[in-house]
């Protein structure tokens, strides 16, 4: 036939979705096939084959890889099912046989015009961007979305808004598309799946009875504008009376009567939505008794005397609960059958009159029989006087500190409780756990969550109240904590509601742009959640349940980094050669990345001075080291900071504006000599690393311009020194106190400068109305000999005490060089002294800068220290919140995590700490 234009092909996209069920039911090559097909992908994977697109090989559909252009577009004629017999010839002279058909067949739609008019970069890999155009326009989409994406350029930006629009993809992170890298085969069949399913029809998967008043009606896809649905709910003919509520993700919708639905059959009918009206049906059968249950030994009595006998008018009541086929407590509702005249049971209680003559501990038996079904059940319970629950009421979920806590599925379980208020029968407070014993706690849905089976004392903010704890956080969503009193059967039901926040679904990975042996090594990782959304933040990746694994272990933080929206794994690989890595999401989706480790990096090049070298007559020879003054490159091109390679210095040719003695350089007089640094290596100069630099000698004459440091807030009755330099070609040098006049006002008193330096004392500062010292601005003005120009710049002076603003943990010892430590985020301690002297005795100091600008490596010490436990039934913790906390294993237990809030200063930070047994 002949090839057919736009608006046909969207007609062929759309009749392909309409037969999609039968292609994926039972494809002859099937996602299950292959071994390289997580379950993200199955779908999409599954619908491409009923089209005929075919894998690597039997067993690998190459989820994972990049693709060719020329297989792209023969991915997408298949599945838009383009003519490709009938499409004139494109005129590329780079295409394969096997695909000559689809690409003449894209480019007469319209959807691509190729490399230029003889070539289609057949062998070219497709980008996402190249893509995003050609799915656009194959599938027709229409609207447009707003985004955050920043790398997507005009030639790209229709195509993307549609795809977005059209939830197709949501870009490689919140502020990237990722336009220009290359697109993978498995991302490729997702694009195509929802592409193909943009105009696919709603329709009703099922309708199914939740319990006896509640239907569900699911349906194939989310449903967009739930406004337009008229949802009708039939009994026969007779409309019925419903409550209609739809799920966050708008797959299904629920109908709730106001009372229990009669046995019967009932019809779903929706309109609105789509062209016909959506139905379907569900059998309700009528509510009946499933089971009945006793629920405590003992029968609370309203009244006994000294000798424990009851008063003529006294009663004791027991609770009992009855459920219904779908597991319903339905005992509000059923009125059950009894033993003897004396006994009655109504609404979960059951009680006992006609007691008189009877006593405290005496045996009285109880039957209770649903006469519709013949459930019964019959216990003997003992009468008792004693103080318990009588009036229930949960207060809510609460943190220790008193704070009420809002749960999600990330929140730690043992920072939660469930708090309640409970009464005895006297309408006294209950707060001793062994009167709340006769207490049935029912978790209607333990699937999100583990609770305690029993209530413990528990210190809530500044009182003593009786909790739940809460074991577990599995998932999200809500369960119904039911409370019931054995004793009289009053009740309480509480719903814990559980936030969901991403987990890792979807993962890849991509090779590293350089890995060197003994060198941090930054690999690309892209992970996913379940909704196709990318996830970049640290903390959940690095969760030891929502997170990601590498070669079977979970993640840290620190091995983390995340630049420009794209999260890349840390690596340090200890020798050379080809290292695989393979990476996990927490639903088991694998990805393995093969590193080809290059060998440790040498200095192998002198590229030239870091800094314009500038020298003056006035000051000390200059010695020339590869440190302070050279860029030191590898053998790979890369600048190796803080180099201290050796080098040898020679002059270039004849010169008279300095002399040269080893590195070591004089300034004679004005002018600008050429040297030439060579590297060392084994005691030879290594004349392919040479490279040749200007060096400029002055006496002062010619600087173009001059800069004073800034002074910055500053400590009274401490010393500051001026820094002025000259400024010359790009080059710096620092002038001596003669070659400038600085003087410093302000305050109270005259601040005297010498020699370059000055001290603004205590006593100098500006006073309030009460006589005390305040922070006082200062004015410093430096006028230059030479030139005669003035600089001036404010700073303020204070007698405020060092308070350290910021600090990071450190092995580097007390003492040791600021800008040489290094930061740490775990440290390993055995436990048993207090936490400050075991990290001590581990060598972790603590990095400080305070508001002054001091920097210092100090021990800690004095510094409140709270410690969180990972799992609190491990550890023992003495004097939390102070300087004096510690933290011992319990019992048998070898080791365990804890997590640090270290208060140093104003400034608070976490360090992750393993506690082991003393070795």
């Amino acid at each position: 036939m002949a090839y057919q234009p736009k608006s046909y092909r969207k007609f062929v996209a759309t009749a392909a979705t309409a037969t999609l069920v039968a292609g994926v039911l039972a494809p002859a090559v099937s996602a299950a096939s292959f071994t390289d097909v997580p379950e993200r992908y199955q779908e999409a994977v599954d619908f491409v084959v009923s089209k005929g697109i075919q894998g690597f090989s039997d067993t690998q559909f190459g989820t994972g890889e990049n693709i060719k252009r020329v297989d792209a577009a023969v991915m997408v004629a298949k599945v838009v099912g383009l003519d490709t017999e009938s499409a004139p010839a494109a005129g590329f002279t780079d295409v394969p046989a096997r695909a000559q058909g689809a690409v003449n067949a894209l480019k007469a739609a319209g959807i691509t015009s190729g490399k230029s008019t003889t070539s289609f970069g057949a062998q070219d890999l497709i980008t996402r961007g190249e893509l995003a155009i050609w799915i656009d326009r194959a599938f027709n989409l229409e609207g447009s979305a707003d985004h955050n994406f920043t790398d997507v350029a005009d030639r790209y930006a229709e195509a993307v808004e549609a795809l977005v629009a059209n939830e197709i993809t949501n870009g490689v992170s919140a502020t990237s598309f990722g336009v220009t890298q290359n697109a993978k085969r498995g991302d490729f069949a997702i694009f195509l799946h929802r592409a193909s399913n943009v105009d696919a029809e709603l329709e009703v998967v099922e309708v199914s009875a939740v319990n006896a008043k509640t239907i569900e009606v699911d349906f194939n896809t989310a449903v967009e504008d739930t406004s337009k649905a008229s949802v009708e709910l039939l009994r026969g003919a007779f409309k019925q009376n419903a409550t209609v509520t739809w799920s966050e993700d708008k797959k299904s919708v629920q109908l709730a009567g106001a009372s229990n639905f009669q046995a019967a059959e009932y019809t779903v009918n929706i309109s609105g939505l789509t062209e016909e009206k959506l139905t379907g049906s569900v059998k309700i059968e009528a509510q009946k008794v499933a089971s009945i249950e006793i629920l405590d030994e003992v029968a609370v009595v309203s009244a006994a005397d000294a000798n424990g006998s009851l008063a003529e008018n006294a009663t004791a009541t027991v609770g009992y609960q009855v459920k219904d086929q779908y597991g319903t407590d339905i005992s509000e509702n059923i009125t059950l059958t009894t033993n003897a005249g004396s006994v009655s049971a109504s609404k979960g209680v059951v009680t006992l009159d006609d007691l008189e003559g009877k006593k405290v501990g005496d045996i009285v038996p109880v039957v209770l029989i649903d006469t519709a079904t013949g459930t019964s059940a019959s216990k003997a319970v003992k009468l008792s006087a004693a103080s318990t629950v009588s009036s229930i009421e949960v207060a809510g979920i609460y943190n220790a500190k008193g704070e009420e806590v809002a749960l999600n599925d990330a929140s730690k379980a043992s920072e939660a409780f469930i708090v309640l208020n409970l009464e005895d029968q006297y309408g006294k407070e209950i707060t001793d756990v062994a009167k709340a014993k006769g207490l049935v706690i029912t978790n209607t849905n333990p699937t999100n969550l583990t609770i305690a089976s029993g209530v413990e004392a528990v210190k809530i903010g500044d009182k003593d109240k009786l909790v739940i704890k809460i074991s577990e956080i599995k998932k999200a969503g809500s369960t119904d904590v039911l409370l019931i009193s054995t004793t009289n059967g009053q009740s309480a039901k509480y719903t814990v509601n559980v936030a969901e926040t991403a987990t890792s679904d979807a993962i890849s990975v991509s090779q590293p742009e350089i890995a060197v042996a003994e060198e941090e090594t930054l690999i690309p990782v892209t992970v996913s959640d379940k909704a196709g959304n990318v996830i970049t933040d640290k903390k959940l990746l690095s969760n030891t349940t929502k997170g990601i694994k590498v070669d079977g272990s979970p993640v840290k933080e620190d091995q983390l980094v995340v630049k420009d929206g794209q999260v890349f794994f840390k690596k340090e690989f200890a020798t050379a050669g080809t290292q695989a890595l393979v990476f996990q999401s927490s639903t088991y989706k694998v990805a393995t990345v093969t590193v080809n480790v290059k060998e440790v990096a040498k200095e192998t090049l002198v590229r030239g001075l870091k800094n314009p070298l500038v020298i003056s007559t006035a000051k000390a020879p200059v010695t020339i080291n590869a440190k302070d003054h050279l860029v030191i490159e590898d053998q790979y091109g890369r600048e190796m900071k803080g180099s201290t390679a050796t080098v040898a210095v020679s002059v270039v040719g004849e010169t008279e504006v300095l002399s040269l003695s080893g590195n070591t350089v004089t300034p004679v007089k004005n002018g600008t000599a050429t040297l030439k640094v060579a590297l060392v290596v084994d005691n030879k100069v290594v004349d392919s690393s040479a490279v040749e630099v200007k060096v400029q000698v002055t006496d002062g004459t010619q600087y173009s311009d001059y800069e004073v440091a800034e002074i910055g807030l500053t400590k009274a009755d401490s010393e500051k020194s001026i820094k002025v330099n000259g400024l010359l070609n790009g080059g710096k040098v620092a002038l001596a106190p003669s070659e400038y006049t600085a003087t410093v006002t302000g305050g109270e008193g005259q601040v005297l400068v010498e020699d370059g330096k000055f001290t603004v004392e205590e006593q100098d500062l500006n006073l309030d109305s009460k006589g005390n010292e305040i922070d006082t601005e200062f004015t410093l003005k430096v006028t230059v000999n030479a030139t005669g120009k003035v600089y001036e710049q404010k700073f303020v002076v204070s007698n405020k005490k060092e308070v350290v603003q910021d600090f990071f943990f450190t092995t580097s010892e007390a003492g040791a060089s600021y800008a040489d430590a290094k930061a740490i985020t775990e440290a390993t301690l055995e436990g048993g002294a207090t936490i400050a002297e075991e990290l001590t005795s581990a060598k972790v100091n603590v990095a400080t800068v305070d508001q002054y600008g001091n920097k210092q490596v100090v021990a800690i010490s004095d510094s409140t220290i709270t410690v969180v436990p990972e799992k609190a039934g491990e550890v023992t913790i003495t004097g939390n919140g102070t300087p004096s906390a510690k933290v011992a294993l319990r019992g048998d237990v070898k080791e365990s995590v804890v997590t640090l809030n270290i208060k140093v200063g104003s400034a608070t930070k976490e360090l992750k700490v393993k506690v082991v047994a003393p070795q």
